[in-house]
């Protein structure tokens, strides 16, 4: 089984080019791969046990992440144009940074037969494999699986306590020096499912996104904020994570 990733990660690289142009042929009904031979697409590899075609049909790499009870899925999934039949050997590669706070010996592949962001729409593949560096995980389906949205989940729940690798500034020197001038929160891109909300001593919201990316830098509708310090509540995954505290604005002189 494991010698399934090592003929994914090198079949289309030792393939002459003669004999790729003759299994990989693209006409007005789309691609036509021939079976056995490997086609590779920005990360995701498939190996069809049978003549396979992509008509009228598209793969697009999206980092959406699933979130499931324990767990989270890494933050990359390939999404089908529409639902298609696939039989034979499959596999994606992904970034450390896309972990989600997954741990890659845990992950295993998972597939939707629909367009879905749901995990109960999610089969997990418990026997699928990785190789050695836990970048590259695959399976050989021998039935044919009906195939929309795959990504990888972990199949443990992580020991370390969800969103603690969040780590929030709490001052911003919004001077143009390049130093502090915006508010990051280390780690964020790993949430995308965030909304910041930012309150003054009132409590009235001088800020809120939907989404944070270390952008805010102490402004309100284009005025700069006054010197103070202001509270904010980070809103992660649809309320399963939350992050409060305190940022100070200075200002020099």
């Amino acid at each position: 089984m494991k010698k399934i990733i090592s003929s994914l990660a090198l079949g289309f690289l030792l393939l002459p080019v003669a004999e790729l142009q003759a299994q990989l042929k693209v006409n007005s009904d789309g691609l036509f791969i021939q079976n056995g031979t490997v086609f590779s697409t920005d990360g995701l590899t498939l190996v069809p046990a049978n003549d396979w075609s992509m008509k009228n049909l598209s793969i697009s790499k999206q980092p959406n992440v699933v979130i499931f009870p324990k767990y989270n899925s890494i933050q990359r999934m390939y999404r089908f144009s529409k639902p298609v039949d696939f039989e034979g050997e499959l596999a994606l590669s992904y970034e450390d940074v896309e972990l989600n706070g997954n741990e890659g010996k845990n992950l295993v592949l998972a597939y939707s037969p629909v367009t879905s962001n749901n995990a109960k729409d999610f089969i997990q593949v418990k026997e699928s494999v990785a190789n050695a560096d836990g970048r590259y995980i695959g399976q050989l389906f021998t039935k044919a699986i009906l195939l929309s949205d795959i990504t990888a989940v972990s199949m443990l729940a992580s020991a370390i306590k969800p969103y603690s690798e969040l780590e929030a500034n709490n001052m911003i020197t919004p001077n143009g020096d390049g130093k502090n001038d915006t508010w990051i929160v280390k780690n964020i891109q790993l949430y995308p499912n965030n909304e910041l909300r930012i309150f003054d001593r009132e409590g009235r919201v001088v800020f809120t996104m939907f989404g944070y990316d270390n952008s805010w830098d102490g402004m309100i509708n284009g005025v700069p904020l006054q010197e103070d310090t202001y509270y904010y509540i980070l809103t992660i995954d649809s309320g399963k994570g939350k992050k409060t505290g305190f940022i100070s604005i200075v200002r020099d002189k």
